[in-house]
């Protein structure tokens, strides 16, 4: 696994890199990642979650999930159907993306997660401690989702 902070040079809010290798496909990895019922298996924190509005997943598919005994909203802000999806949260003044990317890799799938959060008015002033908890939090994700998809066989 490797964890790389972005650097203020361009001007990237804040946030971590994580790449990790899944010994499946990228269409099982897709499908699994997308499946969002599954996020409790590889979402630190998350206990259950739910897509919100109706039909298809898509660009402005709404879900609720349960964090830390909190309920939240996030919604797909961006989607390349078995290449990447993109999540954002907003939570008082701190907005976070979560954009995952999968490319093929041998007989696997490397997966990428950039996470970045971005704090208007008060909140600017914990923008970095809140950035270094999303890092301590959320960087394990691929790894706990390799985990979980080899349970799964």
């Amino acid at each position: 696994m490797t964890v790389r902070r972005f650097d203020g040079a361009q001007k990237v809010p804040n946030g971590f890199s994580v790449t990790e290798k899944i010994d499946h496909s990228p269409d099982e990895v897709w499908t699994y990642l997308t499946d969002f019922r599954n996020a409790r298996d590889w979402m630190k924190g998350v206990w259950a979650m739910a897509q919100t509005t109706e039909g298809p997943l898509e660009i402005g598919t709404h879900f609720s999930f349960n964090a830390r005994g909190k309920e939240r909203e996030t919604r797909v802000t961006a989607l390349e159907p078995g290449k990447q999806i993109a999540l954002t949260s907003t939570q008082g003044g701190v907005t976070a993306v979560y954009t995952y990317s999968l490319a093929p890799a041998g007989d696997g799938t490397e997966v990428t997660l950039n996470a970045m959060c971005e704090a208007t008015g008060f909140w600017k002033l914990l923008h970095p401690m809140i950035a270094i908890a999303m890092k301590q939090s959320d960087s394990s994700q691929l790894a706990n989702l390799k985990a979980a998809m080899s349970r799964c066989g």
